[in-house]
């Protein structure tokens, strides 16, 4: 405490063993106590001093506490103002603080334990169970202290969370009534706990349906807490923060690896550790044929000569989705190094010694899953899963590692590290998402904040991370990683005459069980002998899932990581659920078999067409400049999801970070009538394509030629979406200032699809028009003359002193860009990938920057004349 401050302190519900000890320190210290004599026990007062000045303020007004408390503030005292439970809960501090901020005193204020969690440890329960209640609402009935408008017990009741109810017993039947008209059922538990923690404490439990009459009998009128709620009887779902399958900060790695995994050895010890390893993984190993001793009729064991490892290891890097390495680091270093291209892409690689001691994740920890797959290894052989991803080493869930656990894509991977490193260094970081999106992993971070995509961005934010949604209101440039839910697909097992019911509540359960929203199901997978199967067809239609069957023979060529010899007896396949999920998605297994009394449920990522909910469409892309930098996250999210990339062939090598793994259909000049079929072609055949061209797909791309073509061909049917990008003309306006800040033209000098005598005349026009030009396809090998002759129109009509400029590769790594005067144009310098920039009659040079005035000068000075 401080000489001349006022301490507010909560003194807890009653019992002297609750009162904290920076309290009971307080009490001891204090020169001055005025406390709630009516409330607090007495016996908390022994702890004051013998000259300690005590005031009981039950029976004292506002402006007498407070004289008071200034009076001994002044006099340089230790002032105590001692509250019941804690301060801030119907304490009445608000008006003591804004009479001392009147005052000029200062005041501090010490937490208490408040009545409310007394009273839920008295009758043992937990306010927030999972699936009943994970909301608490603290309030009161309106009495002779009114309550706020939509704060009415009626209102709050609406909400069927935990109610806990002070200074209300005394009107038990009118809550009770109040709470029912709210849509509580009469079969509510409800407990009232009177002076709860005091000797005298008492509990009276019951329903909506005769608290009311049990609290009368009883005598209780003042000094209870109410609490209602479901949640009082203690039965609910199982809280996600002990689930085997839910990482934190204070748990280590704990999640399986789902994905079919190939292991390798070379030596004798190491490869009996990885037969043993593989088989408990349901792995395909890979062994040395010198050391090497396949069982008979096992097909999971192959054997390879030592000496084409790396072949082998080539054949398989895509298939498998994790490597094991039996053998040492620097083997497995030299052998992948030329296959790795990009974190987004590449597979999981783990490494583990021959004595079975270590699984170091090497390559690909959170998106690949390679620490999952370091501790899948660990676990089947008793080693330490080595995990040295600066998250992971913190107890941190990196962003890349949780989209990956929940089936996401991160649509702008080069923001992952910067993001990351944010959340090691405990920047403040906002997640927009769905309400109904579960990320409570980063509840417990105090740094991450999550927010509604209307909310405003505040100063301090310094990342955000945007799931499944448009963040409308970034007005602040901060980094921000794109991440968007995969569609998905199921695989649903069930016994013989399996009612809709019991099929549904178990999809029901293993969607809510891990946080999966049913609006990304895109279909629903089974064994065919399940056609006739009334309750699954049933069950389908209510949902409107479109269910698909396959044959025994092709669900057992699908490598599951949970087999069954019962399945494989009874069906002949050793996998339903599992394998039916993964045939149909053709992804990969984001919750494995959940077995449900008669059903078997899993669920697997739709990788088939990976538009969400579009299939046999087109996208006309504009990719900009083709670089990260320079493309929308609209563009990256299209092309990215896109089965089939179509385009010219310099365009799609400049995305071939982009399209790592997709089929690209790439051709040369003059062949775009050929390209714009080829996509109509596959958008037929079922395919979401991505038609992509430089720039902006609608200013000089593909855009209107694909339209013509679906017209001449009369093609219906086919859903086409134009992805705008930033055009050629922005990205050189910027490179040399702002010489389009007012009206301008754009012309293409490419007398291939206009001829020359049309261009000419539209130059003329603009010319005389004055407005600021740019131009396109200025210049090229057999087009040289055209430039030369458009600059002399441009300098009749407006003079040689006009401004120019040239940019080369707008936008790219190689950007140059010139700025002048007309008659100074080094016109050698202009190709196909330059644009030129003539100024208008507004537009000068300032510190080599082009730049067109909007006449504001002009109208300010004309309103102050």
């Amino acid at each position: 405490m401080k000489n001349g401050w006022i301490t507010f302190a909560g003194a807890g519900p009653g019992a002297i063993d609750l009162l904290t000890i920076r309290c009971r320190d307080a009490i001891a210290e204090a020169d001055v106590v005025l406390y709630a004599g009516s409330l607090i026990n007495p016996d908390i007062l022994q702890f004051a001093r013998p000259d300690c000045e005590k005031h009981d303020s039950a029976g004292l007004t506002l402006p007498r506490i407070v004289d008071l408390m200034v009076s001994a503030a002044r006099a340089g005292q230790k002032v105590l103002r001692l509250h019941t439970g804690d301060p801030s809960v119907y304490g009445a501090i608000a008006e003591q603080m804004e009479a001392l901020d009147n005052a000029g005193i200062s005041y501090e204020i010490i937490p208490g334990v408040s009545a409310a969690f007394a009273a839920a440890a008295a009758v043992k329960a937990e306010l927030t169970v999972p699936g009943i209640s994970q909301t608490v609402v603290f309030g009161r009935r309106a009495g002779r202290t009114p309550v706020p408008e939509g704060q009415d017990l009626i209102s709050l009741a609406r909400h069927h969370a935990t109610m806990i109810l002070y200074l209300s017993v005394a009107d038990i039947e009118a809550v009770v009534g109040d709470v029912l008209n709210g849509g509580y059922a009469k079969e509510t538990p409800v407990a009232v706990v009177y002076r709860a923690t005091w000797p005298d404490e008492k509990i009276i439990s019951g329903t909506l349906a005769d608290i009311a009459g049990k609290v009368r009998g009883s005598g209780i009128g003042k000094h209870a807490i109410i609490l209602i709620g479901e949640s009082l009887r203690g039965v609910g779902e199982k809280s996600k923060l002990y689930d085997p399958s839910f990482f934190h900060g204070y748990r280590g790695e704990v999640a399986d690896f789902h994905g079919n995994i190939a292991v390798y050895a070379l030596t004798e010890k190491g490869c009996e550790l990885a037969a043993r390893a593989g088989k408990a993984m349901g792995a395909t190993v890979f062994l040395s044929q010198k050391h090497g001793h396949p069982k008979r009729h096992d097909n999971s064991i192959r054997l390879f000569d030592p000496t084409t490892l790396r072949e082998i290891i080539e054949d398989n890097w895509t298939f498998f989705d994790g490597h094991v390495f039996v053998m040492a680091c620097g083997i497995v270093v030299r052998r992948i190094a030329s296959l790795l291209f990009d974190k987004t892409t590449d597979p999981a690689v783990v490494v583990c010694d021959e004595a079975g001691r270590f699984a170091v994740s090497l390559v690909g920890g959170h998106i690949a899953g390679a620490n999952r797959l370091a501790g899948t290894v660990a676990r089947t052989l008793g080693a330490s899963a080595v995990v040295t991803t600066a998250t992971d080493v913190q107890g941190l869930m990196a962003f890349d590692e949780f989209a990956e656990r929940q089936g996401c894509q991160i649509l702008n991977p080069e923001n992952i590290k910067v993001l990351n490193s944010f959340l090691l260094q405990g920047k403040r970081i906002g997640i927009i998402c769905r309400e109904d999106f579960c990320c409570d992993v980063y509840s417990r971070y105090s740094h991450v904040v999550r927010m509604a995509s209307t909310d405003p961005i505040a100063p301090e934010m310094e990342g955000l991370v945007v799931i499944d949604c448009n963040a409308l209101n970034i007005f602040k440039p901060i980094p921000v990683l794109y991440v968007q839910s995969k569609p998905i697909v199921l695989g649903v097992g069930c016994r013989r005459n399996a009612t809709s019911d019991e099929i549904l509540a178990a999809v029901d359960a293993t969607l809510k069980h891990h946080a999966i929203d049913s609006r990304r199901i895109r279909a629903v997978g089974s064994l065919g002998i399940k056609k006739e199967e009334p309750g699954l067809i049933q069950a389908m239609k209510e949902r409107s899932w479109p269910l698909k069957f396959f044959d025994a023979e092709d669900l057992a060529s699908v490598r599951v990581p949970n087999p069954s010899d019962s399945v494989q007896e009874a069906a002949g396949c050793p996998s339903v659920a599992e394998a039916a999920a993964l045939l149909l998605g053709q992804g990969r297994l984001l919750v494995p078999k959940q077995k449900c009394r008669t059903v078997t449920v899993a669920v697997a990522t739709d990788e088939r067409a990976e538009m969400p909910g579009k299939t046999g469409c087109i996208y006309a892309v504009g990719i900009g400049p083709g670089t990260r930098e320079g493309m929308t996250q609209h563009a990256l999210r299209v092309i990215r999801e896109a089965n089939i990339v179509v385009g010219y062939s310099r365009y799609c090598k400049q995305i071939e970070w982009l399209t790592h793994g997709k089929r690209v259909i790439a051709s040369g000049m003059r062949a775009e009538i050929a390209r714009c079929d080829t996509a109509i072609d596959e958008a037929l055949r079922g395919k979401a394509v991505a038609l992509v061209s430089s720039g902006d797909a609608g200013i000089y791309g593909m855009a209107g030629l694909l339209f013509e073509r679906l017209a001449s061909r009369g093609v219906d049917g086919i859903d086409v979406e134009i992805v705008p990008g930033i055009t050629a003309a922005s990205l050189a306006a910027a490179a040399v200032g702002a010489p389009l800040s007012n009206d301008f033209a754009a012309v293409s000098l490419s007398d291939l699809l206009t001829d020359r005598e049309t261009v000419l005349r539209r130059i003329k026009c603009v010319a005389e028009s004055g407005i600021a030009c740019v131009l396109y396809n200025p210049r090229s090998k057999a087009r040289k003359e055209l430039l030369d002759h458009v600059i002399e129109i441009f300098k009749e009509a407006r003079g040689g002193s006009i401004t120019a400029a040239i940019v080369s590769h707008a936008g790219r790594a190689n950007q140059t860009q010139w700025v002048g005067y007309i008659s100074d144009i080094p016109v050698a310098r202009v190709d196909m990938s330059s644009v030129v920039i003539i100024g208008s009659e507004e537009t000068f040079i300032s510190k080599g920057k082009m730049v067109t005035q909007r006449g504001y000068r002009t109208k300010t000075e004309s309103r102050e004349d």
